[in-house]
């Protein structure tokens, strides 16, 4: 799918060479390209699909089932609140003390039927030149080691699905700090997305790197 879209770019960046036009009007044939496109025939039927979970599971089963027979109309199970960022429903160390326990705190990896997040890596058969520039740009490193350590409690650590970000003892100063291994990076985006101060830039690393899910 990125790959067909990624196709219809460039026949309209061409397009607008060909004829020296790089006008709204010359570009958003690029629109006109994807909605005449299989992309959207197979894109538009699910577009409320993860907004019905924001209420919960078991409305999300009625509701993810009353889309698949009406072609992805959203019902009054939706949630008012459902356009809202996903960083911001972050909440903070304060709002969730003591409230429920750490439910994978228990959970042991058998490599059958639960994985750790390493063996994930490997089994997406992740690939980085480790020379590379790093494409994980975190715009100011302070604020993991002090806000985000003391309000969220580096949350960066448990979302990512590849354990790219690791908070490592500084023994010059004494403190944790971000430590980023992108290399084991998956490029699902989810840091960009919950970063709760949106310091975190996920931005295009070099081609033929990233996941290839051989093993998956």
């Amino acid at each position: 799918m990125a790959m067909k879209s990624g196709m219809l770019a460039a026949e309209t960046i061409i397009w607008a060479f060909e004829h020296d036009d790089f006008t709204s009007h010359t570009l958003k044939h690029y629109t006109e390209k994807v909605e005449a496109s299989w992309i959207y025939d197979e894109l538009y039927p699910v577009r409320n699909f993860h907004a019905s979970f924001q209420s919960g599971r078991w409305s999300a089963l009625v509701n993810g089932g009353l889309q698949f027979v009406t072609g992805g109309l959203a019902w009054g199970f939706m949630p008012k609140e459902h356009h809202i960022a996903g960083h911001l429903r972050m909440q903070k160390l304060a709002e969730t003390l003591n409230k429920r326990p750490d439910r994978y705190e228990k959970v042991k990896f058998d490599k059958t039927l639960t994985f750790d997040k390493i063996t994930d890596v490997y089994h997406a058969a992740v690939a980085h030149n480790e020379d590379q520039p790093v494409h994980l740009r975190v715009l100011d490193t302070e604020i993991c080691a002090t806000r985000c350590a003391e309000e969220y409690g580096n949350p960066c650590q448990r979302f990512c699905p590849a354990a790219v970000y690791e908070m490592e003892n500084n023994t010059a100063t004494g403190r944790k700090e971000l430590k980023i291994n992108f290399s084991n990076c998956v490029h699902c985006k989810t840091c960009d997305i919950s970063d709760p101060y949106q310091i975190i830039n996920w931005v295009t690393p070099e081609g033929g790197g990233g996941p290839n899910y051989k093993g998956m």
